[in-house]
């Protein structure tokens, strides 16, 4: 004689704890990695702005066009922006805008040889003092209430 088998009856499914994790780019490590590469983009958004404000285009014989300044502080403006708006604060953008002023008012000054790469003319003027109200205006602009930010 056979024992008579059991009724099936279906397991209930196994539910793992939940496991708190870290939002991509909130760890110690990651932010520290992120602040040198702000850093190191002032630094070559500043280098690179110094040498090609001074370029210029001739419209038809009539004015030049100064493209390099509008290309750079525009390069800069939207550094400084993009870095705002990814990171949780502002200490990127700060970090990138001194890096990016140091580097403008540093090759500013006369090397030992005592040529300039930012001379004494209207568009190295607007470059020295371009690039810091950039840096001033977007670190400064309040955040804005609207958008769906992550926390």
């Amino acid at each position: 004689m056979q024992p008579e088998p059991l009724p099936y009856v279906p397991a209930a499914p196994v539910r793992a704890a939940p496991v708190e994790v870290d939002p991509v780019g909130t760890s110690l490590g990651t932010r520290i990695v992120g602040y040198v590469v702000a850093v190191a983009l002032g630094f070559l958004f500043g280098a690179l702005g110094t040498v090609v404000h001074q370029i210029s285009v001739s419209v038809f014989g009539l004015f030049d066009l100064p493209v390099g300044v509008i290309i750079a502080l525009a390069a800069t403006a939207l550094l400084l922006t993009g870095l705002r708006l990814v990171g949780p604060n502002r200490l990127a953008a700060l970090l990138a805008g001194v890096a990016l002023v140091g580097t403008v008012t540093l090759l500013a000054l006369p090397s030992p040889g005592g040529s300039v790469l930012i001379p004494d003319s209207t568009l190295g003027m607007v470059w020295l003092i371009g690039v810091t109200l950039v840096a001033v205006v977007v670190l400064a602009w309040p955040r804005l209430a609207g958008g769906a930010r992550r926390a």
